[in-house]
């Protein structure tokens, strides 16, 4: 009798190890499923790369978005580079590229603003080579 008992407590035990794990499960989907629900109601303003491609014009040292107006560079040398070599050569965010918004990126939900930093594909105006989308 005693080996039937030591058995069936073995039994009882594994059940109660499998009900821990049922527990958890679910669990963890219900505090995923609550974090995606509140991720929904924060957004985060997509940044500008570092790579993306800008116009500098030496005359003024202001850097434009490929999309800039053609007054902004009227009689002006020009030529295409890198934000960061921009920034890097002390070149300042032309003011009316800025107000128009042409540096600021796409909102978006928290939710896809982490799954893009995993590699996930999402709304951008800059691809991951810094060319401009739009």
């Amino acid at each position: 009798m005693g080996g039937f008992t030591a058995y069936f407590r073995w039994d009882l035990r594994d059940l109660a190890m499998g009900k821990k794990y049922q527990i958890l499960t679910v669990t963890l989907i219900g505090l995923f499923l609550v974090a995606f629900l509140l991720s929904i109601y924060i957004t985060v303003e997509e940044e500008i790369p570092s790579n993306a491609v800008v116009v500098v014009t030496h005359e003024d040292k202001l850097y434009h978005s490929i999309h800039f107006d053609s007054i902004c560079l009227a009689q002006k040398t020009a030529r295409p580079t890198t934000l960061e070599e921009a920034k890097g050569k002390g070149y300042r965010p032309d003011p009316h590229c800025q107000s128009l918004g042409y540096f600021r990126g796409n909102k978006r939900f928290l939710f896809y603003h982490l799954l893009s930093k995993v590699g996930f594909g999402a709304n951008s105006r800059w691809d991951k080579h810094g060319n401009w989308l739009w």
